[in-house]
């Protein structure tokens, strides 16, 4: 039996798709940290379900405001922290221990973004009556299952999307 010894030229839409899935990945790595949900999105869309009027509803957006501040001034360090990062990759030699400690710096203000948010969580449920608690987690819940569903329609599993082989 006679094998075929030819190379195959590589099919150029094979090839474009590889080059868009490692770029899609590449910018999935970017993203900012809960750029796209902002806290107290929940609460501003159910208010009324939630029973949040006039002094409450004001302490909350108190919350949302201070928390948004943050947010914002954490996101533009972060751009600066990942500009420095791209300067160091663009070097023809990397210095490695440069490039892990501009790592740690991004990693940082990750941890601070996501702290920024948690805070705020924290302190709106803290303003929130025992009742009010225990709804706005039935409406999260109600909100999380309406997403899942979403996304399964969609043809994305909720699972992100696999990394590099190691």
């Amino acid at each position: 039996m006679m094998r075929n010894t030819r190379r195959r030229a590589a099919r150029p839409e094979l090839v474009l798709a590889a080059v868009l899935a490692v770029l899609g990945l590449a910018g999935a790595a970017e993203a900012r940290p809960d750029e796209h949900r902002p806290v107290g999105g929940l609460i501003k869309r159910n208010a009324e379900r939630l029973g949040l009027t006039g002094d409450a509803l004001a302490a909350v957006q108190a919350v949302v405001d201070a928390s948004g501040a943050r947010h914002a001034a954490l996101l533009t360090q972060l751009d600066t922290a990942r500009e420095a990062m791209r300067a160091l990759l663009s070097k023809p030699v990397p210095d490695a221990g440069a490039v892990m400690a501009q790592a740690d710096e991004i990693g940082a203000i990750e941890t601070q973004l996501h702290k920024n948010r948690l805070q705020a969580i924290m302190e709106i449920r803290a303003l929130l009556t025992p009742a009010q608690r225990t709804e706005l987690l039935r409406v999260r819940d109600e909100e999380h299952a309406k997403r899942a569903l979403e996304e399964k329609e969609c043809g994305h599993d909720g699972e992100a999307p696999p990394g590099p082989p190691r």
